[in-house]
């Protein structure tokens, strides 16, 4: 905060306006206020008090004293001062509480107090061209600007910026905590509070993780220590907790799980080639097993087209027997256009009959009707003929489904009889390489065990070394 001018009229010993330029000053640092007794001199400092918090300490209960003496009724009395905070300018104008003429008639009045607060910031637009703009018109609302845009309470101002004659020595005789908050108040050192607090919990927070890692330590070292199962390495102390292992018992232990950790590793790599073989020969087995499945899949299907070798014979007889009937369908169909001729015959032979008994008697009659018995006799001739190839063709719709079912069924077996000769032809060939692989799985079986066993001894020990790593 900085004072830069103040502005006074009728307070005090000053009867006419009075203007102090501070930042004249700014130049010569420190400047010093004289005067005679009287002259005025705490006057100034009174007026940027009252202008700052509306009331002196000197005149405490007694503001009409703040008036100058000097004064007439019409004569005003007020305070301006202007000062800088943080980017903005402020100006504060104040009246006392004083007596005046009235404006109409004899006699005076009481003039209330009035105040009011300016603000200039330069990077606001919305100043007036004078650049001041108005942010609170009554006292109650000054004060309270104020209140909240001033770093000092009135008292603590009093204390430390301003100390009245008769109260230096309380500042003096004040207790340690009075004025140590009135120091951090002035000098704001609440952020060296929080500092501390922070570092001290910051502190107290390392000192809880310091301790659970010496905790982690200490278990991870009994797990080392356990998983070694030594006693003679260096720094190794079997009285001693096992939190107290130095890092030369660590490089020891660690030197030793590096040898450990090569042969582990050698180890694994004969592991896993024998693991490769086995899988190979595993693979082998399940190969044989499936050719063996498919062996005996055909052995079986050879055993069922034996068993059915009578009803494929009657099959082929009956398709054979079809075949033979089919040669004699044209005779059936014109057997079936014979009967049909036939029956129209015998309708004229009816109608001829019917005919002849109304003309019996006619000589012309006697030569047609013997023309007609020679072509019913031929007829019947060619009837008698037929009738054996009509007794075949009422049983010629039943074979010849049948003939299509057998037709099928005769491609099905015919495909799975050659199916199951090439497997019968590839049964030798498979039956050595079974043998060769069940030979070859029985030796690899022998191994397995002792392979697996030492793949679990390198894997524990690969465990350990990664650990003894991280404790590094």
């Amino acid at each position: 905060m900085k004072i830069k001018r103040l502005r006074i009229a009728g307070f005090g010993p000053y009867k006419n306006e009075q203007v102090i330029d501070f930042e004249r000053f700014d130049a010569d640092g420190i400047f010093l206020i004289t005067g005679k007794t009287g002259a005025g001199k705490s006057s100034i400092l009174d007026a940027v008090c009252f202008a700052l918090y509306g009331s002196v300490p000197r005149y405490e209960g007694t503001e009409s004293q703040l008036r100058s003496d000097h004064c007439e009724p019409d004569d005003p009395t007020f305070v301006e001062l202007e000062f800088a905070l943080h980017e903005n300018d402020y100006r504060i104008y104040r009246t006392p509480r004083y007596e005046k003429n009235k404006k109409r008639g004899p006699g005076t009045t009481m003039s209330p107090p009035d105040a009011r607060l300016d603000i200039r910031d330069l990077h606001d637009d919305r100043d007036t061209p004078e650049g001041w703009r108005s942010v609170a018109t009554r006292p109650v609302d000054v004060g309270h600007e104020l209140s909240r845009i001033l770093p000092l309470k009135q008292d603590q101002f009093l204390q430390v910026i301003l100390l009245a004659q008769n109260r230096f020595q309380r500042f003096l005789l004040a207790k340690t905590d009075d004025r140590r908050g009135v120091l951090r108040t002035l000098f704001g050192t609440a952020r060296f509070e929080q500092l501390e607090l922070g570092l001290i919990s910051r502190r107290k927070s390392l000192d809880d993780g310091l301790e659970s890692v010496r905790q982690r330590l200490a278990g991870l070292a009994a797990t080392a220590s356990r998983h070694l199962q030594r006693e003679d390495l260096p720094g190794d102390d079997s009285d001693d907790a096992p939190g107290s292992r130095d890092r030369a018992w660590f490089d020891a232990a660690l030197a030793e799980l590096d040898e450990l950790l090569a042969e582990a590793s050698a180890g694994a790599e004969r592991a896993t080639s024998a693991l490769e073989l086995a899988a190979a020969d595993v693979q082998a087995q399940e190969d044989l097993r499936s050719r063996q499945d498919r062996r005996n899949e055909a052995h079986s299907a050879l055993a069922v087209l034996e068993a059915r070798q009578v009803a494929i014979a009657l099959d082929r007889a009956a398709v054979l027997a079809a075949n033979r009937a089919s040669r004699v369908w044209p005779a059936l169909r014109t057997r079936r256009e014979a009967e049909e001729a036939l029956e129209r015959a015998l309708g004229g032979e009816s109608y001829a009959h019917g005919a002849w008994r109304e003309y019996q008697d006619d000589p012309g009659l006697v030569e047609t009707t013997e023309s007609l018995k020679a072509v019913i006799e031929n007829l019947l001739g060619r009837l008698g003929s037929l009738k054996d190839v009509l007794d075949v063709e009422r049983l010629l719709p039943g074979i010849e489904a049948k003939i299509v079912t057998l037709q099928e069924e005769l491609a099905l077996h015919v495909a799975s009889v050659e199916q199951t000769q090439a497997l019968l032809d590839e049964l030798p060939d498979r039956m050595d390489d079974v043998d060769e692989a069940l030979a070859a799985a029985a030796l690899a079986a022998a191994s397995e065990p002792e392979a697996r066993a030492q793949a679990e001894r390198l894997r524990a020990a690969e465990g350990a070394a990664g650990q003894v790593r991280r404790l590094d």
